[in-house]
């Protein structure tokens, strides 16, 4: 009864409607609160950590024939469980089942128009036509996922072997490997002496020092070239240096070539001059004899033909003039009579001293000279430069200038002549 009184007693009061400026001011309170989530959902943006073969494996291939999602051949259709299946397999689906119940009446040829078809996920099954697959709603979800994978950056993240699930993102510089959060603070602690650096401070840490290095190598590969290209014409000077001292050696053996040639043929003549004197003797001794011969042949055959004639005042005649002949000796020949040949042999004159020192006759001397300094005499500066220019010099040496009794041998030898000496 108290408290029937009690419920009698209490007040209702009216239910109050906002106002309209009321109701804009609590919209805008709203509009104001989604925008601030919004804007703090940008801010918190973080990435997201998927395997995404298993992803793809698991969301955006069908579940029959494993095939790629996609808006033209293979669309995901939403069955009326909320199971997604391409468009194509359905259409399998609803073909096979079609062929089997018309298996199942032969006397029916045609196939039928509506078949059930049965979720190969959940096992639900729902009548429908061909035409109704086509009409099936797409799982747009799908859809916007495969465009997310499409248009979302992707890195490769490696996880680490101790501790699951944990991506490797630091760099112990002591142990010089790659660690996770936990391993910082379980084995990899800095109180151990150990120094661990983020991936992003590690790069800002290392790459100044590798390009500084960088910087360097390149300086030192500048300076290389430089020094390179000086060695390369260091050494096109030195093929003309060969050159140069190539004809120098050339010229100075053709002189004495020239020389050696002259001389030879001078005392070729010389021997044909002598030996032909001999000859001579020789062959005025045969002219001698020749016209000894002459005259006996004449004086017998006119002994012969008196004889023939018969003629006795000729007779007298003949024996008168011949009576008091007696045979006068035969032209004296030394070379026969005495057993005297002449004989020429060519006379050297210090054959072994010119040999040896055509022998010994010439070598090469160098000197450094300075590519950026000369002396005032003009003379080059010798200069112990490392990469001073080589040269070679041609001194004259008197030492080897040859004298004899023949002044025909001596002028030909007697002035000095090149030598290469070969100084170190």
């Amino acid at each position: 009864m108290a408290s029937a009184i009690a419920e009698s007693s209490k007040v209702v009061s009216p239910i109050r409607k906002r106002t309209a400026s009321e109701e804009e001011t609590l919209q805008s309170l709203r509009t104001e609160f989604d925008f601030q989530q919004k804007q703090k959902l940008l801010k918190d943006n973080r990435s997201i950590l998927v395997d995404e073969e298993s992803f793809i494996e698991t969301f955006l291939k069908c579940l029959i024939c494993r095939e790629l999602y996609d808006d033209v051949v293979h669309p995901p259709k939403l069955l009326h469980c909320h199971h997604s299946l391409c468009l194509q397999c359905i259409l399998l689906i609803f073909q096979k089942e079609a062929e089997y119940r018309t298996s199942l009446t032969p006397a029916y040829s045609e196939l039928p128009t509506a078949v059930t078809v049965i979720c190969p996920t959940c096992r639900t099954n729902f009548i429908t036509t061909q035409d109704g697959i086509r009409e099936l709603p797409t799982d747009h979800r799908i859809i916007q996922l495969i465009d997310f994978v499409s248009h979302t950056e992707r890195y490769t993240t490696d996880f680490c072997p101790l501790h699951k699930f944990q991506p490797i993102n630091f760099f112990c510089e002591r142990c010089t490997t790659y660690v996770c959060r936990d391993c910082t603070i379980v084995d990899h602690q800095e109180a151990l002496g150990h120094t661990v650096v983020d991936f992003e401070g590690a790069i800002k840490k290392y790459i100044p020092i590798l390009d500084k290095a960088i910087k360097e190598m390149d300086s030192e590969k500048d300076a290389i070239k430089t020094k390179h290209k000086a060695v390369e014409d260091a050494i096109e000077n030195l093929d003309e240096e060969e050159n140069k001292v190539s004809n120098e050696i050339k010229e100075t053996f053709a002189k004495l070539k020239k020389i050696l040639e002259e001389r030879e043929q001078e005392v070729l003549q010389m021997a044909k001059r002598e030996v032909g004197n001999e000859k001579n003797k020789l062959k005025e001794k045969l002219t001698e004899m020749e016209k000894r011969t002459e005259e006996l042949d004449q004086n017998i055959n006119e002994i012969e033909k008196t004889k023939e004639d018969g003629k006795l005042e000729t007779l007298y005649r003949t024996s008168r003039t011949y009576s008091g002949y007696r045979s006068e000796p035969v032209v004296k020949v030394r070379e026969v009579d005495e057993g005297v040949v002449a004989k020429f042999s060519f006379n050297s004159r210090d054959e072994n001293t010119l040999a040896n020192k055509l022998q010994n006759f010439g070598d090469v001397s160098s000197y450094t000279e300075s590519v950026y300094t000369r002396s005032t005499s003009g003379r080059p500066a010798l200069s112990e430069d490392r990469y001073g220019g080589s040269r070679y010099s041609t001194l004259s040496d008197s030492r080897y200038s040859s004298s004899t009794s023949s002044s025909s041998y001596s002028s030909r030898y007697s002035s000095p002549y090149n030598r290469y000496s070969y100084r170190t």
